[in-house]
């Protein structure tokens, strides 16, 4: 259980600087779009998807190890 309770502990990390790299896009991506560089604004879109599909699929895995281990 303790080894689980850690692999969670590091995977919750990990979404939070995940979330950390996409609040980041999301002010660049505005930024750009301020500057009328929506061209390179659009081409924020993709990885901010990937960001939050990573950070939802860590989470899933935290909480499935949270239902069996009772965390």
């Amino acid at each position: 259980m303790e080894e689980t309770e850690k692999w969670a502990e590091q995977l919750q990390a990990i979404e939070e600087k995940l979330g950390e790299a996409y609040e980041l896009l999301a002010e660049l991506q505005q930024e750009l779009k301020v500057a009328g560089r929506k061209k390179e604004a659009t081409t924020m879109n993709e990885p901010m998807e990937r960001l939050a599909r990573y950070s939802r699929l860590f989470a899933e895995v935290r909480g499935s190890w949270q239902e069996t281990e009772g965390l």
